[in-house]
């Protein structure tokens, strides 16, 4: 995976490869969808190239600008987000107590 040093920020890793590191037990799949409820992520939208369909896409919002960037992809104005290794404590914590209350 690419991890890159960002200017007084550190290292930026993918969502997965974040997850795998804490050994969180989420997939990353329910982890977006924890983030969009909490407003970290949102939802964008580019038209494809190659057949014109509508294609959806996760952005990090201005609140998620905390936890990390979105990477513009070289293909397309599409981007993906990238989460700072040193501000991740803050999102494990919020998969952390949800998995505790799923659990109950």
């Amino acid at each position: 995976m690419a991890d890159e040093k960002i200017a007084n920020k550190g290292v930026s890793m993918s969502l997965t490869d974040l997850l795998k590191q804490h050994e969180l037990k989420i997939s990353t799949v329910r982890a977006n969808r924890l983030l969009l409820e909490k407003g970290i992520l949102g939802e964008a939208e580019r038209v494809s190239a190659a057949s014109g369909k509508v294609k959806k896409y996760k952005v990090l919002t201005e609140l998620g600008l905390n936890y990390g960037e979105n990477r513009v992809s070289a293909h397309s104005d599409q981007t993906s987000p990238y989460y700072y290794e040193a501000a991740f404590g803050d999102l494990a914590q919020i998969f952390e107590e949800f998995l505790a209350a799923e659990k109950k």
